[in-house]
């Protein structure tokens, strides 16, 4: 550990030159870039708090329903990686410091734990930086995971490198993973097989908006076309959840194609990242018309070929209540998958790509139940679509599956809050 401090150490004089780089030359690095370098407010003279780090939007959304709970038994501070990360846990949890965490550097972490009085670090799933959990161990500062998971590449990359990362794993506990293969994998890595424990996929444990307001409701239909229908069938609503610029293409043209054979098919598009929208925007054929949702209500004599475009963060959940079906992204653009549990709850059909490997764990009890269609890529979204509008009692049997599988896979937040205590425990004067 004081030869990894040590080379650390002697990296900062090449590691100057590149932090002045990516914030001359990066624009979009520069929003809270501080906070890049620990330099975020801090909590001097206030009480010993409970650090815990997320990687994402996607972690922060699942981490919704935990972070409640830990809130309201220890003080609590947030840390992410990404701006969109550190938006959605400051708009969800307006009462709770967040930052983006500092980057993984020597001589920054160490400030950053201290003048926050950090007595605890949780990283949610595996972010498992090594300056971040040097500086922990030269504090004394335990650290644990929770709801820990590895995905066939990443045990397959750690695996590469075990004889640097069994030091930093073998210290931490408790490490709270989601599945057994998860668990077995942490053990292989080197961690201590009393600090494993299985308490199953916090995804499931779904934070939902609360009662929406009328009004906000009424916007949404308007939207959608969906308050005042046009005609008596009006066409069925494709929800892309999370989707990727090449997803996106596809959705479109796939229901564009379908819309010349007499199957009337709306493509909501929900993004993964706003910043793409241009990219999607400029992709789109001539004869579509995009109706983004800050725009408002749809206009008349808009165009024939609306394209729905949800350009604002906090609104898929209800916007997936309002679809017939509903598209993972990031399954055919090869990312690996983004969550359907949200889909799941609202009772929808899935259609999902190949690449599936970061929500292997939540498809498959989803593929058991055949609340799913699977493509093999790209060419099967047409014919998959067809299938499910030709047949609306199809696309009920699959929602009521899909939504089968929700109601038995929750739970597993009690499960995590048991196993906690040990670490709850370092906080005497916890709520």
């Amino acid at each position: 550990m004081k030869g990894s401090r040590l080379l650390h150490w002697l990296l900062w004089p090449f590691l100057l030159p590149l932090i002045g780089a990516v914030w001359l030359f990066f624009p979009r690095a520069r929003p809270h870039f501080r906070e890049r370098l620990g330099m975020a407010g801090g909590r001097p003279g206030q009480e010993p708090c409970l650090l815990l780090h997320v990687a994402s939007l996607g972690e922060a959304r699942a981490a919704r329903t935990l972070i409640r709970r830990l809130s309201g038994r220890v003080p609590l501070v947030l840390t992410t990686m990404t701006a969109t990360g550190r938006a959605a846990l400051a708009a969800a949890h307006p009462d709770i410091p967040v930052s983006l965490a500092p980057l993984d550097l020597p001589g920054l972490w160490v400030p950053f734990l201290a003048s926050r009085r950090v007595r605890a670090i949780l990283l949610f799933e595996t972010e498992v930086w090594p300056a971040m959990l040097l500086s922990a161990r030269s504090l004394s500062i335990p650290a644990g995971i929770v709801n820990g998971r590895l995905s066939t590449r990443s045990f397959g990359r750690y695996r590469k490198i075990r004889p640097l990362a069994r030091p930093f794993l073998s210290h931490l506990s408790p490490v709270l993973v989601a599945e057994e293969h998860d668990r077995e994998r942490f053990l292989s890595l080197g961690v201590r097989k009393e600090a494993v424990a299985v308490t199953g996929n916090l995804k499931w444990d779904l934070a939902l908006p609360g009662p929406e307001d009328p009004s906000h409701h009424e916007s949404l239909l308007s939207w959608l076309d969906k308050k005042e229908p046009k005609d008596s069938d009006p066409p069925l609503i494709l929800v892309g959840s999370s989707v990727h610029p090449g997803e996106a293409r596809t959705i479109v043209s796939a229901c564009l194609s379908l819309g010349k054979r007499g199957v009337r098919i709306s493509p909501v598009l929900a993004l993964r990242h706003l910043e793409t929208l241009p990219e999607v925007l400029k992709s789109l054929p001539p004869e579509v018309a995009p109706r983004l949702r800050t725009a408002g209500a749809s206009p008349a004599g808009v165009g024939e070929c609306p394209v729905y475009i949800l350009d604002t963060y906090g609104e898929l959940g209800w916007l997936l209540g309002e679809a017939d079906m509903v598209f993972v992204g990031g399954t055919l653009d090869p990312v690996g998958g983004h969550s359907p549990v949200e889909a799941a709850y609202h009772g929808k059909p899935l259609l999902l790509g190949p690449y599936q490997d970061h929500i292997a764990a939540l498809v498959s009890p989803l593929r058991e139940e055949g609340a799913l269609l699977e493509l093999p890529g790209p060419a099967a979204l047409e014919p998959s679509l067809m299938a499910l509008a030709e047949n609306a009692e199809t696309r009920r049997k699959m929602g009521l599956a899909a939504r089968r599988v929700f109601d038995r896979l929750g739970g597993p937040l009690e499960r995590t809050m048991s196993a906690l205590e040990p670490i709850l425990a370092l906080f005497p004067e916890s709520r």
